[in-house]
């Protein structure tokens, strides 16, 4: 009987546990950096831009509902939060990725349109991974470049 009554726990503790573990296959975050950080306190809004290489859609979403964690995190009360993903690729404007906005409070459900505060909004924009074409600077650069070159040759 007492055997019994042990067994009963043991599977009662240890198949809820499983199950949790089971269900939800956490997508690891990409590395990412923080490019952008401004907080209207007037607003509670927090606007980010976070700079990553990922381009997979479900990191992006990831990445973005992370950024509800970081969010409480802050020492500010947070009402909602507008994340702008970008590619570290140094144009200008830099390539946007994907967009997310998050609401922490029924003041931030009305700064974003949403209707809880569980919800969040994600927009994918499938940018290219790599791009072959040069950075804008670079590309002014070679243009001025050879503007010199053609006047150059004019004048001797």
């Amino acid at each position: 009987m007492k055997f019994r009554l042990a067994f009963i726990l043991a599977l009662a503790l240890i198949l809820p546990a499983c199950s949790e573990t089971a269900s939800t296959p956490e997508v690891p975050l990409p590395a990412y950096v923080l490019a952008i950080d401004r907080f209207d306190e007037s607003t509670g809004m927090w606007m980010v831009a976070l700079a990553t290489e990922s381009n997979d859609e479900k990191e992006l979403r990831a990445l973005v509902e992370n950024t509800r964690t970081l969010a409480k995190d802050k020492k500010e009360e947070v009402n909602s939060v507008s994340v702008t993903i970008i590619k570290p690729d140094g144009r200008i404007p830099s390539t946007v990725t994907a967009f997310g906005r998050i609401a922490l409070t029924s003041k931030g459900m009305e700064q974003t349109g949403l209707s809880s505060t569980s919800d969040m909004v994600f927009e994918y924009k499938n940018a290219p991974a790599a791009s072959p074409e040069q950075p804008l600077l670079h590309q002014l650069k070679k243009q001025l470049s050879d503007l010199c070159d053609s006047i150059c040759n004019i004048v001797y």
